[in-house]
């Protein structure tokens, strides 16, 4: 006779944590990073409660040490347990450095709202009889003569040099004899022109006037005048067909320029 036997099956195993112990690591958790949120918070309170505390110990050590400087001033020599001369010099010495960089900042803005600052350049020549035919006309330094700045600088009595580039507004005005017999049957004409740095000439204005056949001396007069980018170096000179007819002095021959 064959008896058989049944196992009972194992039993099954609850998987994972049960519900108690995921509350409480949830609560740990939650405990743990409010703490260091805490103390973080803490931390930085403490920091700031500190330097003010600080400030306000410097602030009393100031005020205590203006207390006394004061009743140096007031009761000099009859205060035995205070050194005044010590006071008074840690009181003239950082009062003088505050004075010197002051003054030396502002001196320091002067220069450079100065040196921002675009300088005044203005020049005004009258013309000087050349006893040469040269076409050229000739400048004197005398006169109704003006030189604003050294930027702009009058060269052989003949040329304006231009020192500093820039915007100018260049004039000149010519008087002349027209009826006086002339070399040619040309018309009188008057040039400005520009010499560059690399020693080309050009023609910037130019006007022409026709001669007269009246008596005595019939005076004409050409004005030229123009606003230009001038380089540095650069040179203005006045050109005319018959120097020997141009009329010199003052209010009748000048040639000038103004930086815009």
């Amino acid at each position: 006779m064959i008896e058989t036997y049944s196992q009972p099956s194992p039993r099954s195993v609850p998987a994972g944590l049960p519900v108690s112990m995921k509350i409480f690591m949830y609560l740990l958790t939650v405990f743990l990073i409010t703490q260091m949120i805490g103390s973080v918070l803490y931390a930085v309170y403490l920091h700031r409660r500190l330097d003010k505390v600080e400030e306000e110990a410097s602030l009393r050590e100031d005020f205590i040490f203006i207390k006394k400087l004061q009743r140096c001033i007031k009761e000099e020599g009859t205060l035995p347990l205070i050194n005044c001369k010590d006071l008074k010099r840690q009181y003239e010495d950082p009062v003088k450095d505050i004075r010197l960089n002051t003054e030396e900042k502002k001196e320091n803005s002067y220069e450079m709202q100065k040196g921002d600052e675009d300088p005044q350049i203005a020049v005004h020549v009258v013309s000087e009889a050349n006893r040469k035919t040269a076409s050229v006309l000739q400048w004197a330094k005398k006169g109704y003569y003006t030189m604003k700045n050294n930027l702009v600088m009058l060269e052989s009595g003949k040329q304006l040099t231009i020192k500093r580039q820039g915007l100018y507004y260049v004039y000149t005005q010519v008087t002349f004899c027209s009826n006086q017999e002339p070399s040619s049957k040309d018309p009188f004409l008057v040039s400005l022109c520009l010499k560059s740095t690399s020693g080309s000439e050009r023609i910037l204005l130019r006007a022409a006037n026709t001669h007269s056949s009246s008596k005595p001396c019939g005076q004409q007069s050409v004005h030229l005048g123009g606003v230009f980018e001038l380089q540095e170096d650069s040179s203005l000179f006045v050109n005319v067909t018959d120097a020997s007819q141009v009329i010199h002095g003052i209010g009748f021959t000048s040639f000038g320029l103004l930086k815009l």
